[in-house]
């Protein structure tokens, strides 16, 4: 049993890990701006039942659009509007981190509580993720759930179905929609494959879960049919577009992409996972600690390795059933291999620190000189030491080799080498944020460009663009708060045209131009303002 004072350390950890880089930034370039560019045009559209962006006909996942409104509203007085936004993936990522750790209490016991929620916080690719506006959190926390729902169901059938229906349909509506399917078609399997499922309350389990699921699902979609007919037969047709088996266009498919991208992606929980399966196959495959993370696994990965055009970040649905194992699997780790995982993190995260605080003193202090040449063309030009971004920075690192010390003088046990990796990543996360927050604002957001589109048209009735898109449109009228029109405009005094190169396209004649530049450091892209001769 973990006594309370060090739960709350561990607590602690977690929210260190969670809380830093969520709010205090524009929305940056990549899934971060992608995503609130959608989110802006769903909330033009006002339609709350059926989330549709008309940037590039993007159907927003309807779960991570509900609750994003949801904490925008009653947040925008004290937080920007894309802040306020982002916690929504704060608040699914610490939900999948408890709802994972509570599943492992329930399978393993006590001591696997904390360390799963080490093994899943500490997976290199949900760190980026979890601290942007990104649905894909939205899948995360909903097969949590789904998982936590599945383990509950062995004591409490009635109360496990519930939640594991709600994880369903909760990947349903937040995107997930065959990895949802494929969960709910091997819920009807677990008794004819495990023994242990044989019993009548553990079966009504399974069939309360695929009735809550399906009556969410399906009231949604019923909603949708009765205001939105031809969407629903829109979104059919771009769902099965997905699936292998019915997709037009199969030459780049690539059956063992998730299993590539898991090498990295859920690093280091997978190699404790895989010594974990070894282990707990001594107990027989229907072992319920073993078949329930691995089998909700590799249904979700058979399902995803289905899909056609998959990208890294739907790996996301992998990592609760991945950390599990890994908290089963550290257990009776050998001691060669836990230190070596203690030892291996340590070096890593101290060296990624020593690398953090030689960047900040090439653009702090100008030295090393060449260093700080480099760091000013990519956009991150020296204005000085920055007091506070220097007294957060010592304060992390202060915090970090108390850590090491005090962690030295502790007896060993099993979950070090995790404790030890956690805590590393929230480290060096923490130490990112706080000496470059600003600078990779200003490098990888649209704020400098809105400003100096602001600072020369003033407050004017509208701006027409030349070659923007509909993302660009909306994340520039964000900023600047001006009309942007898509095409030329009579009506326009000012143009904006951009290129994905430094070669200027002439608007024609009656144009003067005011400005030319683009975001610091970026070689990729150019903006021109223009206005018109009078």
């Amino acid at each position: 049993m973990i006594q309370a004072p060090v739960a709350y350390w561990y607590l602690a950890l977690c929210v260190a890990w969670l809380l830093p880089g969520l709010v205090g930034h524009a929305p940056w370039k990549g899934p971060d701006s992608e995503t609130f560019a959608h989110l802006l045009s769903v909330r033009q559209q006002a339609d709350w039942l059926f989330p549709l962006s008309v940037v590039e006909s993007h159907v927003f996942p309807q779960l991570y659009f509900w609750v994003a409104e949801l904490l925008a509203k009653p947040l925008s007085p004290l937080l920007a509007f894309h802040d306020a936004v982002r916690l929504t993936s704060g608040v699914f990522s610490g939900l999948a981190l408890w709802l994972t750790a509570l599943t492992a209490r329930r399978l393993y016991g006590e001591q696997a509580f904390w360390l799963a929620a080490l093994a899943l916080l500490g997976c290199m690719g949900l760190l980026v993720p979890a601290h942007e506006i990104n649905p894909y959190t939205a899948q995360l926390a909903a097969i949590a759930l789904f998982t936590y729902g599945l383990a509950r169901m062995l004591e409490q059938p009635l109360a496990g179905g519930g939640l594991a229906g709600l994880g369903l349909a909760g990947l349903f509506l937040s995107g997930a929609w065959f990895v949802a399917l494929a969960l709910a078609m091997a819920l009807l399997f677990l008794p004819v494959l495990f023994p242990s499922w044989r019993t009548s309350a553990r079966i009504g389990g399974s069939w309360f879960a695929l009735t809550v699921g399906l009556a969410l699902c399906g009231a949604w979609l019923m909603a949708v049919k009765g205001q939105h007919p031809e969407r629903i037969a829109q979104w059919w047709q771009s769902a099965l577009s997905q699936a292998v088996f019915t997709a037009s266009e199969t030459s780049k498919y690539n059956p063992l992409y998730f299993i590539n991208a898991l090498t990295w992606f859920a690093w280091p929980a997978w190699p404790l996972a895989g010594w974990a399966v070894y282990r707990l196959k001594r107990d027989g495959w229907d072992s319920v600690r073993l078949w329930m993370p691995l089998g909700v696994f590799l249904v979700a990965l058979i399902a995803l390795s289905l899909l056609v055009g998959s990208e890294q970040l739907q790996a996301i649905v992998l990592l609760p059933a991945v950390a599990l194992l890994a908290s089963a699997g550290l257990g009776d780790l050998k001691r060669g291999a836990a230190n070596a995982l203690l030892w291996f993190s340590l070096m890593v995260f101290s060296f990624f620190a020593l690398v953090f605080w030689t960047y900040w003193s090439a653009f702090d202090l100008g030295w090393p000189a060449q260093l700080a040449r480099r760091a000013a063309k990519l956009g991150l030009e020296s204005q000085g030491v920055r007091p506070l971004s220097l007294a957060l920075g010592l304060l992390v690192t202060a915090s970090w080799v108390c850590w090491i010390i005090w962690l030295k003088r502790q007896p060993r046990t099993p979950h070090r080498p995790l404790l030890v990796w956690g805590a590393g990543i929230t480290f060096v996360w923490c130490l990112l944020m706080a000496l470059f927050l600003r600078p990779l604002d200003e490098r990888l957001s649209m704020l400098r460009v809105a400003d100096s589109i602001r600072d020369k048209t003033g407050v004017t009735p509208c701006l027409s663009t030349q070659n923007l898109n509909q993302s660009q449109r909306l994340l520039l009228a964000y900023h600047t708060g001006l009309t942007i029109k898509p095409n030329k405009s009579a009506e326009c005094r000012w143009l904006l045209s951009y290129q994905k190169s430094r070669k200027e396209v002439s608007p024609g004649s009656g144009w003067i131009k005011r400005w030319e530049g683009a975001r610091p450091g970026e070689k990729s892209e150019r903006y021109w303002l223009y206005q018109r001769s009078e």
